[in-house]
């Protein structure tokens, strides 16, 4: 077991004997986060996209009741739900228990919770930095409670789940990549999806001298915000109108650039950059994979930065944070290729860099500090981890 793995199993395990007075039987489940080396915004286009999982995740230690009392407690917000099965309160959307009770309830309506458990949970993934931390958790109590429940989901259908409490519950109108990439994902994989089709590829990480390399730039994000949701509007508009002049159009997923510049005067120019941003990326997801498997890193670094210019100007999802931590990267001898990552409006850069760029860049952002008073993180991915990895404690 990796020691940051292994330090938080035992972290949880302890949280639950101090809150249930002991561990005996408890089970530890995994969901790790994920970041997205290509491919943002296209999966509610029924795109494409290229994520894969990191190094840390949501943590859950779980044990099941023979009754139908459910009590569940966040060590992170030192909080604590408790309720009977089946006497349900929609949470507060965005809240975690949204995430959580969410799961819980969509699996007993479906018949494969029928008893209480205590569940205490921890991770370290830090919330509002795009790494899927809302993903992590609604996969990890899907997992956990499949441990009390003693029944096997298919894990597909695990995701179309926990992608639906997301909508119902968190009011984010999200795709299914973040679910799909935290439940599915594979180590030392990146994670080829088709969001339309759901088939999925896993392609080796190899990436010679480089690393990919996180770095947070520490602007706090929520999707529930509405510029997420406004995003799916203004391609959903697109559509409405681009199937007028070619029926078969049914998510901008169908939409070539050829046929976007013949009929974009169509659109106001808002919605036609949306429609560029995302026709584009699908492009660059599909370029990125192939330049994955031949191993030609000169390439793929080219189209991640490619990819953060259409966020920053065609799909205006970045902020200036974002922007300055990428020319960092990308003025920085070494580095192959820099964007941001997530829904955006803050949140994270994903790099691909090597070891001696690592160091400049460590040094560099003091620049990033001194302009905006905040102090960046930076996490390199020498592995990442598994998705729904499970520990049970004596």
């Amino acid at each position: 077991m990796r020691p940051a793995h292994a330090e938080m199993v035992e972290c949880v395990r302890r949280g639950f004997a101090a809150m249930f007075g002991d561990a005996n039987g408890v089970s530890v489940v995994m969901a790790p986060g994920r970041v997205n080396l290509l491919g943002e915004h296209t999966d509610y286009n029924d795109g494409f996209v290229f994520p894969m999982t990191i190094d840390r995740g949501v943590y859950f230690a779980v044990r099941g009741r023979p009754d139908r009392k459910v009590r569940i407690a966040s060590m992170r917000f030192d909080e604590v739900v408790e309720y009977e099965l089946g006497k349900f309160e929609v949470p507060d959307p965005g809240s975690w228990p949204s995430y959580v009770l969410g799961v819980v309830e969509e699996l007993r309506s479906g018949g494969f919770v029928e008893f209480g458990f205590d569940a205490v949970f921890d991770g370290n993934l830090d919330p509002g930095a795009g790494l899927s931390s809302s993903a992590a958790l609604e996969v990890a109590t899907a997992v956990s409670l499949e441990q009390v429940g003693g029944f096997r989901m298919d894990r597909v259908e695990m995701v179309k789940l926990c992608q639906h409490v997301e909508h119902a519950y968190a009011n984010v109108m999200c795709g299914i990549m973040d679910q799909f990439a935290c439940g599915i994902g594979r180590s030392g994989h990146a994670l080829l999806l088709d969001c339309r089709s759901l088939e999925h590829e896993d392609v080796p990480v190899e990436l010679d001298d480089y690393h990919i390399v996180i770095i947070s730039s520490e602007v706090k994000r929520s999707l529930v915000a509405s510029a997420y949701n406004a995003r799916r509007a203004e391609c959903r508009e697109a559509v409405q109108i681009l199937c007028r002049f070619d029926g078969s159009i049914g998510a901008l997923r169908d939409v070539s650039l050829e046929f976007l510049e013949s009929h974009g005067s169509e659109l106001s120019p808002v919605v036609r950059r949306r429609c560029r941003h995302v026709v584009t990326e699908n492009q660059r997801v599909l370029d990125a994979a192939d330049a994955f498997k031949s191993r030609e890193l000169k390439k793929l670094g080219e189209l991640m930065t490619a990819s953060h210019r259409s966020m920053r100007d065609d799909f205006e999802i970045s902020c200036p944070e974002l922007d300055f931590l990428v020319d960092l990267a990308i003025s920085t001898e070494g580095v192959a290729g820099s964007r941001m990552t997530g829904g955006g409006f803050g949140g994270c850069t994903v790099n691909m860099m090597n070891d001696a760029a690592i160091a400049e860049m460590r040094d560099k952002l003091g620049e990033y500090e001194a302009r905006f008073n905040l102090t960046p993180r930076i996490l390199v991915l020498r592995d990442n981890l598994e998705a729904g990895a499970v520990t049970v404690c004596p």
